[in-house]
């Protein structure tokens, strides 16, 4: 993904999918299976998907790696949030993208017009535009929108959580890996939504996040003002960021709190719980930078999730319970060497 935005139009049709826009995806969060961070290099080599495509990484705020993107073409159904289905044609993209040399995103997603083509066309005509599909019949955004959410995986529907899921098993096997991993942790998948451009009163992003279960989260965004490229177009790579951040963040908490679950600090084994936290510290905590990537204009949607659920109020309640009990464990340690030295012959003198 280079700056990825939305197939340029003429100018009326432009103005049309502004008020129109939705594009969708599915992301999936993981731990690399490699016993430490990896290095720029290999990371560079594990994310060369496309041959003479560059992979972009950078350092600051935290080490980042994203690979190019890989198309794919779909003829599918899409649902509507009635329960219906409607034919839609098109291309998927495909990236995946490595955080702080430890943290694996695969992430699959694409916008859709649905204005209703009325008729198939040929695949040059879907191919000339990477990461769009179009629907055969019209449709509301927010109709379709509530119907990906909520339609599941069902046989011929759209499915970008498998193409997800294919590209990070792919990786995960990898010879750059050495296939250790280093600590025990789920998978998550995050489906996301994003209605952008003015079509109803808000004035600002919002956003709806919710836990289905363990390892399932979705994300209904609305962003009335989107965040354009430098020809006008809506850039899609921001609302990108946003969803993968988002995705990065509460999977580092998920597998933080069940870390924390596991070790069984009121156990007193002090011991065995840092030894169980020990991974935790190394590979989760250097992590947490929330919002650190989002562009400015998308930067009220992270706001929001600080004030509810609160994901760094959860974190820092976290964290302090990781050092709790590491400040435990020290204290431990120092009144079994006091209770060793108490112990020796003291009160013996030497003569000379």
């Amino acid at each position: 993904m280079r700056n990825q935005a939305l197939p340029d139009r003429p100018p009326a049709a432009r103005a049309a999918a502004a008020e129109t826009g939705l594009a969708v995806g599915e992301i999936r969060t993981g731990l690399l299976r490699n016993s430490k961070a990896l290095p720029r290099s290999a990371v560079a080599e594990l994310l060369d998907l496309v041959p003479g495509e560059p992979v972009r990484q950078s350092e600051r705020p935290i080490a980042h790696a994203l690979s190019p993107d890989v198309a794919n073409g779909v003829d599918c159904q899409l649902a509507t949030r009635a329960g219906k289905s409607m034919r839609a044609v098109g291309t998927i993209l495909t990236h995946a993208v490595v955080v702080g040399g430890r943290v694996l995103q695969t992430s699959s997603y694409t916008g859709i017009d649905s204005s209703g083509s009325q008729r198939r066309l040929s695949w040059s005509h879907y191919t000339a535009q990477p990461g769009r599909i179009e629907t055969f019949a019209s449709a509301k955004p927010s109709d379709l929108a509530d119907g990906y959410l909520a339609q599941g995986q069902g046989p011929g529907f759209l499915d970008l959580g498998s193409v997800s899921e294919r590209l990070a098993r792919r990786l995960q096997s990898s010879a750059v890996l050495d296939g250790r991993q280093p600590l025990r942790f789920q998978w998550t998948r995050l489906r996301w939504a994003a209605r952008y451009g003015p079509g109803d009163d808000a004035a600002e992003p919002s956003a709806q996040f919710e836990l289905v279960d363990d390892t399932v989260r979705e994300l209904s965004l609305r962003i009335p003002r989107p965040p354009v490229t430098g020809g006008g177009a809506v850039n899609l790579s921001a609302i990108l960021e946003l969803c993968r951040d988002l995705a990065l963040h509460d999977w580092v908490l998920t597998t933080l709190t069940r870390r924390i679950e596991r070790a069984d600090p009121g156990s007193n084994d002090r011991e065995r719980t840092v030894a169980e936290l020990g991974p935790a510290i190394d590979h989760l905590l250097p992590l947490w930078m929330p919002g650190a990537r989002v562009a400015d204009e998308l930067s009220a949607v992270w706001e929001g999730f600080e004030r509810r659920p609160g994901f760094t109020r959860q974190w820092e309640a976290a964290v302090s319970r990781v050092r709790d009990q590491l400040a435990l464990h020290t204290l431990q340690l120092l009144a079994n060497l006091s209770s060793h030295d108490d112990s020796g012959d003291t009160g013996s003198k030497i003569e000379l």
